[in-house]
C-alpha cells in the first residue's frame, strides 16, 4: 500500500491532466505528430537533395554564389531539425520545452536574416531581425536560467545525444590497459 501512495505523489501535474483526456484524442495528436515527423523528414531528404543540385548550379556562377546558396539552405534545414526535435521531446517528455521552441524559432530567424544581408534588403529590414534575434537569445538565456524543473528530476538523454555509445567506452578501456606488444 504505501508503494501505490508514493507513486502518485511522485506523478508530475501535466501527467495527471493528460489522464484526463479521452485515449483516442491523445492517440489522435501522437498520430498527427507522427504524421508531422514523417513530412518532416522527407522534407529534409528532399532539402539535402535539393543542397546539393544548387551548390552544383551555383558554382557555375561561382564560389561566393554556391557558398550563399550552401549556408541559407543549411541553416533552413537545421531550422527543420530543431522543430523536429521540439516535437521529439514532446514524445519523451510529454510536454514541450520553451527553449527548444525558442531554438527553432532562432534557426529559422537566423537563416532568414542571412536571405536579408545576401539579397541586398534595406537595412531597416536587417534591424528588425537582429533586434528579433537578440530578444530570442535573452529569451532563451533567461529560460536556462530560471527553469521550472523540480529538484532531483532527471530528464532523459538529449535527441542526437553527441557521446559515445557505452560499447565503445569499453573497447578504448580494453585497448588502453592491454600492455604493449
Amino acid at each position: 500500500m504505501p508503494e501505490e501512495v508514493t507513486e502518485k505523489s511522485s506523478t508530475p501535474p501535466f501527467e495527471e491532466i493528460e489522464q484526463r483526456f479521452p485515449n483516442w484524442y491523445l492517440g489522435g495528436v501522437k498520430l498527427v505528430l507522427l504524421a508531422l515527423l514523417l513530412i518532416m523528414f522527407l522534407s529534409m531528404v528532399w532539402g539535402v537533395w535539393e543542397t546539393i543540385a544548387q551548390a552544383f548550379l551555383h558554382a557555375r556562377k561561382g564560389l561566393l554564389s554556391m557558398l550563399k546558396s550552401l549556408i541559407v539552405n543549411i541553416l533552413l534545414l537545421l531550422a527543420l531539425l530543431e522543430v523536429s526535435r521540439t516535437i521529439l521531446t514532446y514524445f519523451t517528455l510529454g510536454r514541450v520545452k520553451v527553449t527548444y521552441i525558442v531554438d527553432s524559432v532562432l534557426a529559422v530567424l537566423l537563416s532568414e536574416t542571412l536571405v536579408t544581408w545576401f539579397s541586398n534588403e534595406p537595412l531597416s529590414r536587417y534591424v528588425e531581425l537582429v533586434l528579433v534575434l537578440i530578444a530570442l537569445t535573452v529569451l532563451r538565456v533567461y529560460a536556462i536560467q530560471y527553469h521550472p524543473a523540480p529538484i532531483g528530476l532527471k530528464e532523459k538523454k538529449p535527441f542526437l545525444d553527441p557521446t559515445f555509445p557505452a560499447v565503445w567506452r569499453r573497447r578504448e578501456k580494453k585497448s588502453d590497459s592491454s600492455p604493449p606488444t
